[in-house]
Protein backbone atom coordinates (compact mmCIF):
# COMPACT_ATOMS: atom_id res chain seq x y z
CA UNK A 1 0.00 0.00 0.00
CA UNK A 2 1.34 3.28 -1.45
CA UNK A 3 0.24 5.71 1.60
CA UNK A 4 -1.71 5.65 4.33
CA UNK A 5 -2.82 8.19 6.40
CA UNK A 6 -5.34 8.79 9.68
CA UNK A 7 -7.92 11.62 9.26
CA UNK A 8 -9.53 12.83 11.82
CA UNK A 9 -13.23 11.40 12.87
CA UNK A 10 -14.81 13.95 15.15
CA UNK A 11 -13.43 16.47 16.97
CA UNK A 12 -13.72 14.76 20.44
CA UNK A 13 -12.64 11.27 18.92
CA UNK A 14 -8.84 10.20 18.61
CA UNK A 15 -7.57 10.36 14.53
CA UNK A 16 -6.82 6.42 14.82
CA UNK A 17 -10.60 5.45 14.68
CA UNK A 18 -10.47 5.03 10.97
CA UNK A 19 -8.88 6.90 8.00
CA UNK A 20 -8.63 6.62 4.29
CA UNK A 21 -6.92 3.99 2.22
CA UNK A 22 -4.81 4.98 -1.55
CA UNK A 23 -2.73 2.77 -3.39
CA UNK A 24 -1.89 3.50 -7.31
CA UNK A 25 -5.06 2.42 -8.67
CA UNK A 26 -7.81 2.20 -6.15
CA UNK A 27 -10.30 5.02 -5.23
CA UNK A 28 -10.42 4.52 -1.28
CA UNK A 29 -13.29 4.25 1.10
CA UNK A 30 -13.99 2.16 3.89
CA UNK A 31 -13.43 1.32 7.06
CA UNK A 32 -9.78 0.60 8.54
CA UNK A 33 -9.55 0.87 12.01
CA UNK A 34 -8.58 -3.27 12.35
CA UNK A 35 -6.26 -2.79 8.72
CA UNK A 36 -2.78 -3.23 9.29
CA UNK A 37 -0.03 -1.41 6.96
CA UNK A 38 0.10 -2.91 3.48
CA UNK A 39 -3.42 -4.78 4.10
CA UNK A 40 -5.34 -4.55 0.92
CA UNK A 41 -8.50 -3.30 2.69
CA UNK A 42 -9.97 -0.38 0.46
CA UNK A 43 -13.08 -1.00 -0.73
CA UNK A 44 -13.94 -0.21 -4.49
CA UNK A 45 -17.01 0.71 -5.68
CA UNK A 46 -18.12 -1.80 -7.89
CA UNK A 47 -21.53 -2.93 -9.84
CA UNK A 48 -23.45 -5.48 -7.33
CA UNK A 49 -21.97 -8.54 -7.06
CA UNK A 50 -25.30 -10.35 -6.84
CA UNK A 51 -25.14 -13.90 -8.43
CA UNK A 52 -26.07 -13.57 -11.72
CA UNK A 53 -28.28 -17.28 -11.11
CA UNK A 54 -30.29 -15.23 -8.26
CA UNK A 55 -32.64 -12.82 -8.58
CA UNK A 56 -30.51 -10.14 -8.32
CA UNK A 57 -28.30 -11.02 -11.39
CA UNK A 58 -30.30 -11.28 -14.72
CA UNK A 59 -33.73 -13.00 -15.60
CA UNK A 60 -34.30 -15.49 -18.14
CA UNK A 61 -37.55 -15.66 -20.25
CA UNK A 62 -39.23 -18.57 -19.26
CA UNK A 63 -38.91 -20.83 -23.00
CA UNK A 64 -34.90 -19.94 -21.39
CA UNK A 65 -35.24 -21.76 -18.02
CA UNK A 66 -33.13 -24.74 -19.57
CA UNK A 67 -30.33 -22.22 -19.98
CA UNK A 68 -29.97 -21.12 -16.73
CA UNK A 69 -28.28 -24.30 -15.46
CA UNK A 70 -24.86 -23.43 -17.60
CA UNK A 71 -24.67 -19.99 -16.10
CA UNK A 72 -25.96 -20.78 -12.21
CA UNK A 73 -22.80 -23.73 -12.40
CA UNK A 74 -20.14 -20.63 -12.61
CA UNK A 75 -21.67 -18.58 -10.01
CA UNK A 76 -18.05 -16.97 -8.79
CA UNK A 77 -17.39 -15.98 -12.46
CA UNK A 78 -20.59 -14.25 -12.95
CA UNK A 79 -21.06 -12.86 -9.82
CA UNK A 80 -17.80 -10.64 -10.80
CA UNK A 81 -19.16 -10.14 -14.45
CA UNK A 82 -23.29 -9.92 -13.16
CA UNK A 83 -25.20 -10.10 -16.51
CA UNK A 84 -28.18 -7.82 -16.73
CA UNK A 85 -30.86 -8.94 -19.02
CA UNK A 86 -33.65 -7.05 -20.85
CA UNK A 87 -36.33 -9.16 -22.05
CA UNK A 88 -37.44 -9.65 -25.27
CA UNK A 89 -35.14 -7.70 -27.36
CA UNK A 90 -31.52 -6.96 -26.09
CA UNK A 91 -29.52 -8.20 -23.29
CA UNK A 92 -27.30 -5.72 -21.59
CA UNK A 93 -23.90 -6.45 -19.64
CA UNK A 94 -21.38 -4.98 -16.92
CA UNK A 95 -17.96 -4.86 -16.00
CA UNK A 96 -15.33 -5.64 -18.66
CA UNK A 97 -11.95 -6.87 -18.74
CA UNK A 98 -9.33 -6.98 -21.36
CA UNK A 99 -9.26 -6.78 -25.55
CA UNK A 100 -9.09 -9.50 -27.90
CA UNK A 101 -10.50 -8.97 -31.18
CA UNK A 102 -9.14 -4.85 -30.34
CA UNK A 103 -5.39 -6.55 -31.54
CA UNK A 104 -6.97 -8.31 -34.23
CA UNK A 105 -9.39 -5.22 -35.57
CA UNK A 106 -11.89 -7.90 -34.60
CA UNK A 107 -14.80 -4.69 -34.21
CA UNK A 108 -15.75 -1.67 -36.22
CA UNK A 109 -16.18 1.39 -33.28
CA UNK A 110 -17.22 3.74 -36.46
CA UNK A 111 -20.58 1.89 -36.33
CA UNK A 112 -20.50 -0.74 -39.82
CA UNK A 113 -23.24 -2.89 -38.98
CA UNK A 114 -23.31 -4.53 -42.67
CA UNK A 115 -20.88 -7.44 -41.34
CA UNK A 116 -22.37 -7.33 -37.92
CA UNK A 117 -25.49 -9.18 -39.40
CA UNK A 118 -25.59 -12.65 -40.56
CA UNK A 119 -28.47 -14.29 -41.27
CA UNK A 120 -31.83 -13.27 -42.95
CA UNK A 121 -31.48 -10.11 -45.21
CA UNK A 122 -34.96 -8.98 -44.40
CA UNK A 123 -34.65 -8.64 -40.38
CA UNK A 124 -36.79 -6.11 -39.47
CA UNK A 125 -33.89 -3.22 -38.11
CA UNK A 126 -34.81 -0.94 -35.17
CA UNK A 127 -32.70 1.51 -33.22
CA UNK A 128 -30.31 -1.01 -31.69
CA UNK A 129 -29.27 -2.45 -35.02
CA UNK A 130 -28.68 0.92 -36.48
CA UNK A 131 -27.03 2.18 -33.81
CA UNK A 132 -23.45 3.23 -34.39
CA UNK A 133 -20.83 4.34 -31.65
CA UNK A 134 -21.84 7.50 -30.28
CA UNK A 135 -25.39 7.22 -30.16
CA UNK A 136 -27.27 6.99 -27.21
CA UNK A 137 -30.67 4.42 -26.20
CA UNK A 138 -32.84 4.52 -23.83
CA UNK A 139 -36.06 2.41 -22.62
CA UNK A 140 -38.69 2.68 -20.40
CA UNK A 141 -39.04 0.13 -17.23
CA UNK A 142 -42.61 -1.49 -19.04
CA UNK A 143 -40.63 -2.19 -22.12
CA UNK A 144 -37.16 -2.91 -21.93
CA UNK A 145 -37.01 -4.96 -25.36
CA UNK A 146 -37.88 -1.73 -27.07
CA UNK A 147 -34.49 0.48 -26.93
CA UNK A 148 -35.39 4.31 -28.56
CA UNK A 149 -32.10 6.35 -29.89
CA UNK A 150 -32.20 9.74 -27.64
CA UNK A 151 -30.23 13.11 -27.58
CA UNK A 152 -27.34 12.62 -25.30
CA UNK A 153 -28.45 15.33 -23.36
CA UNK A 154 -31.34 13.44 -22.17
CA UNK A 155 -31.60 11.11 -19.72
CA UNK A 156 -30.73 7.48 -21.14
CA UNK A 157 -29.15 4.33 -20.14
CA UNK A 158 -26.89 3.35 -22.69
CA UNK A 159 -23.95 4.86 -24.71
CA UNK A 160 -23.05 3.15 -27.68
CA UNK A 161 -18.91 2.62 -28.03
CA UNK A 162 -18.80 0.86 -31.03
CA UNK A 163 -20.10 -2.07 -32.92
CA UNK A 164 -18.27 -5.93 -33.01
CA UNK A 165 -18.10 -7.47 -36.17
CA UNK A 166 -19.52 -10.83 -35.81
CA UNK A 167 -17.45 -11.74 -38.93
CA UNK A 168 -14.73 -12.03 -36.87
CA UNK A 169 -15.93 -15.21 -35.02
CA UNK A 170 -15.70 -18.68 -36.46
CA UNK A 171 -18.57 -18.66 -38.95
CA UNK A 172 -20.79 -21.27 -37.77
CA UNK A 173 -20.77 -19.33 -34.39
CA UNK A 174 -23.36 -16.23 -35.77
CA UNK A 175 -24.38 -18.33 -39.17
CA UNK A 176 -28.31 -18.10 -39.57
CA UNK A 177 -28.90 -21.69 -38.80
CA UNK A 178 -25.98 -21.63 -35.24
CA UNK A 179 -28.25 -21.75 -31.78
CA UNK A 180 -28.20 -18.67 -29.62
CA UNK A 181 -24.83 -18.59 -27.81
CA UNK A 182 -26.16 -18.16 -23.94
CA UNK A 183 -25.49 -15.72 -21.83
CA UNK A 184 -22.42 -17.51 -20.53
CA UNK A 185 -20.96 -16.78 -24.25
CA UNK A 186 -22.25 -13.44 -24.17
CA UNK A 187 -20.13 -12.67 -21.38
CA UNK A 188 -16.97 -14.30 -22.89
CA UNK A 189 -17.43 -11.79 -25.64
CA UNK A 190 -18.08 -8.49 -23.46
CA UNK A 191 -15.30 -9.23 -21.46
CA UNK A 192 -12.90 -9.70 -24.11
CA UNK A 193 -14.22 -6.47 -26.09
CA UNK A 194 -15.93 -4.12 -23.80
CA UNK A 195 -13.65 -2.43 -21.71
CA UNK A 196 -10.85 -1.89 -24.41
CA UNK A 197 -13.45 -0.53 -27.23
CA UNK A 198 -14.68 1.72 -24.81
CA UNK A 199 -11.30 3.02 -23.50
CA UNK A 200 -10.49 3.64 -27.27
CA UNK A 201 -14.43 5.03 -27.78
CA UNK A 202 -13.44 7.51 -24.95
CA UNK A 203 -9.60 8.54 -25.74
CA UNK A 204 -8.50 8.25 -22.09
CA UNK A 205 -10.80 5.40 -20.52
CA UNK A 206 -12.74 4.94 -18.08
CA UNK A 207 -12.51 5.57 -14.56
CA UNK A 208 -12.14 2.05 -12.92
CA UNK A 209 -13.60 2.99 -9.18
CA UNK A 210 -16.22 5.43 -11.17
CA UNK A 211 -20.03 5.22 -11.49
CA UNK A 212 -19.71 3.92 -15.29
CA UNK A 213 -18.77 0.35 -17.05
CA UNK A 214 -18.70 -1.59 -20.17
CA UNK A 215 -21.52 -3.21 -21.09
CA UNK A 216 -22.72 -5.24 -23.77
CA UNK A 217 -25.96 -5.54 -25.97
CA UNK A 218 -26.74 -8.30 -27.79
CA UNK A 219 -29.42 -9.96 -29.25
CA UNK A 220 -32.01 -12.34 -26.77
CA UNK A 221 -33.09 -15.47 -27.86
CA UNK A 222 -36.50 -14.55 -29.64
CA UNK A 223 -34.61 -12.12 -31.81
CA UNK A 224 -31.67 -14.56 -32.43
CA UNK A 225 -33.91 -16.82 -33.89
CA UNK A 226 -35.50 -13.60 -36.10
CA UNK A 227 -32.30 -13.56 -37.67
CA UNK A 228 -30.38 -10.96 -35.50
CA UNK A 229 -26.40 -11.02 -34.49
CA UNK A 230 -26.07 -7.39 -33.64
CA UNK A 231 -23.91 -6.66 -31.00
CA UNK A 232 -23.37 -3.08 -29.37
CA UNK A 233 -20.33 -2.22 -27.03
CA UNK A 234 -21.50 0.68 -24.55
CA UNK A 235 -20.98 2.42 -21.36
CA UNK A 236 -23.67 2.32 -18.47
CA UNK A 237 -24.11 3.16 -15.11
CA UNK A 238 -24.97 -0.01 -13.18
CA UNK A 239 -27.89 0.29 -10.44
CA UNK A 240 -29.65 -1.76 -8.12
CA UNK A 241 -31.52 -4.84 -9.15
CA UNK A 242 -29.58 -5.56 -12.72
CA UNK A 243 -31.05 -2.35 -13.67
CA UNK A 244 -29.22 0.17 -15.74
CA UNK A 245 -29.91 4.02 -14.06
CA UNK A 246 -30.54 7.13 -15.83
CA UNK A 247 -27.61 9.52 -16.78
CA UNK A 248 -27.24 12.83 -18.79
CA UNK A 249 -24.70 13.93 -21.47
CA UNK A 250 -21.93 12.38 -22.83
CA UNK A 251 -19.68 10.34 -20.31
CA UNK A 252 -16.32 12.17 -21.60
CA UNK A 253 -18.29 15.20 -21.06
CA UNK A 254 -19.23 14.44 -17.21
CA UNK A 255 -17.67 13.40 -14.06
CA UNK A 256 -17.34 10.30 -13.97
CA UNK A 257 -16.78 10.15 -9.86
CA UNK A 258 -18.98 7.70 -7.94
CA UNK A 259 -21.04 9.81 -5.47
CA UNK A 260 -24.57 9.50 -3.94
CA UNK A 261 -27.14 12.14 -2.82
CA UNK A 262 -26.86 13.50 0.65
CA UNK A 263 -28.60 11.11 3.18
CA UNK A 264 -27.96 8.26 1.07
CA UNK A 265 -27.33 5.01 3.24
CA UNK A 266 -25.20 2.18 1.05
CA UNK A 267 -25.91 -1.72 1.86
CA UNK A 268 -23.60 -4.16 3.52
CA UNK A 269 -22.61 -7.64 2.60
CA UNK A 270 -23.15 -9.80 5.76
CA UNK A 271 -20.82 -12.22 5.35
CA UNK A 272 -17.97 -9.88 4.47
CA UNK A 273 -19.23 -6.44 6.13
CA UNK A 274 -17.74 -4.84 2.94
CA UNK A 275 -20.32 -1.85 1.69
CA UNK A 276 -21.69 -2.87 -1.66
CA UNK A 277 -22.25 0.42 -3.42
CA UNK A 278 -26.06 -0.18 -3.77
CA UNK A 279 -28.11 2.54 -2.21
CA UNK A 280 -30.57 0.45 0.34
CA UNK A 281 -33.70 2.01 2.07
CA UNK A 282 -32.24 3.00 5.21
CA UNK A 283 -34.28 0.69 7.41
CA UNK A 284 -32.78 -2.18 5.80
CA UNK A 285 -28.68 -3.31 7.28
CA UNK A 286 -26.77 -0.57 5.31
CA UNK A 287 -22.60 0.22 5.87
CA UNK A 288 -22.40 3.66 6.27
CA UNK A 289 -24.90 6.44 5.23
CA UNK A 290 -23.47 9.59 2.86
CA UNK A 291 -23.62 13.20 4.71
CA UNK A 292 -22.19 15.12 1.81
CA UNK A 293 -20.35 15.27 -1.13
CA UNK A 294 -17.57 17.64 -2.22
CA UNK A 295 -15.96 18.77 -5.33
CA UNK A 296 -12.13 18.73 -5.62
CA UNK A 297 -11.75 21.01 -8.87
CA UNK A 298 -12.27 23.87 -6.46
CA UNK A 299 -9.38 23.70 -4.75
CA UNK A 300 -6.87 21.10 -6.93
CA UNK A 301 -8.03 22.42 -10.71
CA UNK A 302 -11.11 20.95 -13.49
CA UNK A 303 -10.88 18.35 -15.34
CA UNK A 304 -9.62 20.66 -18.08
CA UNK A 305 -7.19 22.25 -15.89
CA UNK A 306 -4.05 20.20 -16.94
CA UNK A 307 -2.85 20.14 -12.77
CA UNK A 308 -1.71 17.30 -11.40
CA UNK A 309 -3.34 14.74 -8.93
CA UNK A 310 -3.11 16.03 -5.50
CA UNK A 311 -1.79 13.24 -3.23
CA UNK A 312 -3.91 11.68 -0.62
CA UNK A 313 -2.17 13.71 2.21
CA UNK A 314 -3.35 16.89 0.14
CA UNK A 315 -6.50 15.55 0.10
CA UNK A 316 -6.83 14.48 3.71
CA UNK A 317 -5.60 17.80 4.67
CA UNK A 318 -7.96 19.59 2.49
CA UNK A 319 -10.96 17.29 3.46
CA UNK A 320 -10.63 16.87 7.00
CA UNK A 321 -11.46 20.87 7.44
CA UNK A 322 -15.03 20.06 5.13
CA UNK A 323 -16.32 16.63 6.20
CA UNK A 324 -16.85 17.50 9.86
CA UNK A 325 -18.59 20.49 8.86
CA UNK A 326 -20.70 18.75 6.21
CA UNK A 327 -21.67 15.92 8.61
CA UNK A 328 -22.66 18.50 11.82
CA UNK A 329 -24.75 19.90 9.47
CA UNK A 330 -26.25 16.85 7.96
CA UNK A 331 -26.80 16.10 11.82
CA UNK A 332 -28.32 19.56 12.74
CA UNK A 333 -25.51 20.34 15.31
CA UNK A 334 -22.66 18.14 16.69
CA UNK A 335 -23.97 17.27 19.73
CA UNK A 336 -26.62 15.21 18.02
CA UNK A 337 -23.90 13.48 15.68
CA UNK A 338 -21.83 12.78 18.66
CA UNK A 339 -24.79 11.02 20.49
CA UNK A 340 -24.83 8.32 17.42
CA UNK A 341 -20.87 7.22 18.23
CA UNK A 342 -20.70 7.08 14.76
CA UNK A 343 -17.15 8.30 13.04
CA UNK A 344 -16.65 10.79 10.27
CA UNK A 345 -14.89 9.48 6.98
CA UNK A 346 -14.46 10.29 3.50
CA UNK A 347 -13.54 8.85 0.12
CA UNK A 348 -10.12 10.01 -1.91
CA UNK A 349 -9.49 10.23 -5.58
CA UNK A 350 -6.53 7.82 -6.56
CA UNK A 351 -4.63 8.77 -9.68
CA UNK A 352 -5.95 7.29 -12.19
CA UNK A 353 -9.47 8.06 -11.25
CA UNK A 354 -8.07 11.51 -11.42
CA UNK A 355 -6.47 11.45 -15.30
CA UNK A 356 -9.76 10.30 -16.07
CA UNK A 357 -11.70 14.08 -14.91
CA UNK A 358 -13.10 12.69 -11.82
CA UNK A 359 -13.51 15.41 -9.62
CA UNK A 360 -16.15 14.29 -6.40
CA UNK A 361 -15.65 12.60 -3.23
CA UNK A 362 -18.30 12.24 -0.37
CA UNK A 363 -17.90 12.20 2.91
CA UNK A 364 -19.88 9.31 5.34
CA UNK A 365 -20.83 8.15 8.37
CA UNK A 366 -20.10 4.63 9.72
CA UNK A 367 -18.40 2.67 12.65
CA UNK A 368 -15.10 0.10 11.65
CA UNK A 369 -15.80 -3.35 12.47
CA UNK A 370 -13.71 -6.31 12.35
CA UNK A 371 -12.16 -5.30 9.17
CA UNK A 372 -15.00 -4.09 7.97
CA UNK A 373 -18.60 -2.13 9.07
CA UNK A 374 -20.72 -2.46 11.58
CA UNK A 375 -24.17 -3.16 10.62
CA UNK A 376 -26.38 -0.36 10.69
CA UNK A 377 -30.16 -0.08 10.70
CA UNK A 378 -32.36 2.91 10.58
CA UNK A 379 -31.49 7.00 9.50
CA UNK A 380 -28.62 7.75 11.48
CA UNK A 381 -30.35 11.15 12.36
CA UNK A 382 -33.30 9.43 14.34
CA UNK A 383 -33.25 8.16 17.63
CA UNK A 384 -34.00 4.16 16.11
CA UNK A 385 -30.54 4.53 15.31
CA UNK A 386 -28.71 0.55 15.75
CA UNK A 387 -25.10 -0.37 15.72
CA UNK A 388 -24.86 -4.22 14.83
CA UNK A 389 -28.15 -4.72 16.47
CA UNK A 390 -27.98 -2.15 19.88
CA UNK A 391 -28.53 1.03 20.35
CA UNK A 392 -25.44 3.66 20.24
CA UNK A 393 -24.45 4.83 23.67
CA UNK A 394 -22.54 7.82 23.94
CA UNK A 395 -19.02 7.92 26.30
CA UNK A 396 -19.96 9.52 29.95
CA UNK A 397 -18.65 13.26 29.71
CA UNK A 398 -18.55 13.16 33.52
CA UNK A 399 -20.25 15.86 35.85
CA UNK A 400 -20.08 19.61 34.85
CA UNK A 401 -16.60 21.11 35.27
CA UNK A 402 -15.10 17.79 35.82
CA UNK A 403 -12.62 16.82 32.75
CA UNK A 404 -12.87 13.61 31.01
CA UNK A 405 -10.49 14.32 28.10
CA UNK A 406 -6.44 14.58 28.36
CA UNK A 407 -5.26 14.51 31.98
CA UNK A 408 -3.63 17.83 32.85
CA UNK A 409 0.45 17.65 32.55
CA UNK A 410 1.95 16.83 35.72
CA UNK A 411 5.17 19.47 36.52
CA UNK A 412 8.53 17.40 36.74
CA UNK A 413 9.35 15.17 39.66
CA UNK A 414 5.33 14.86 40.41
CA UNK A 415 3.60 11.05 39.68
CA UNK A 416 -0.46 10.90 39.85
CA UNK A 417 -2.10 9.27 42.72
CA UNK A 418 -5.33 8.10 42.44
CA UNK A 419 -6.03 6.91 45.85
CA UNK A 420 -8.90 8.70 47.65
CA UNK A 421 -7.12 9.99 51.14
CA UNK A 422 -9.47 10.93 53.63
CA UNK A 423 -9.70 14.27 55.13
CA UNK A 424 -7.62 15.39 58.19
CA UNK A 425 -8.92 15.43 61.22
CA UNK A 426 -9.12 18.65 63.04
CA UNK A 427 -6.71 19.29 66.06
Amino acid sequence: MTSKRDQPMHQDRGDDEAQPLADGDADVWGPVNDVAEGDEETVTLRESTESAAGTGGYDLPPDDADDADPAASKPERMAKNALRMVLAAILIGGVAAGGVLFATGGFDDLGEVGSSVIGDNAVEQNDFTRSEAGDCLTWTADAPGDPVTVDCTSAHRFEVSGVIDTASFPTAEFASTAPWPGVERFAEIRDENCSVMASRYLGGGLDPQGRFAPGLMFPSRAEWERGVRSLRCGIEQPGAGGVQEEFKGRVRDIDQSFTWPDGACIGIDAATRKATGVVVNCAEPHAFQVTGSVDLSQRFGGRNSGKPWPSVNDQNEYLRGICPTHTNRFFGGAKKFKDTTLNVQWSVLSEVSWLTGSRRVFCYVALPNRGGFATLLGDARDDALLINGKVPTPADEGPPGRSVGEPVPLPPGYTPDDAEHPAPGGG
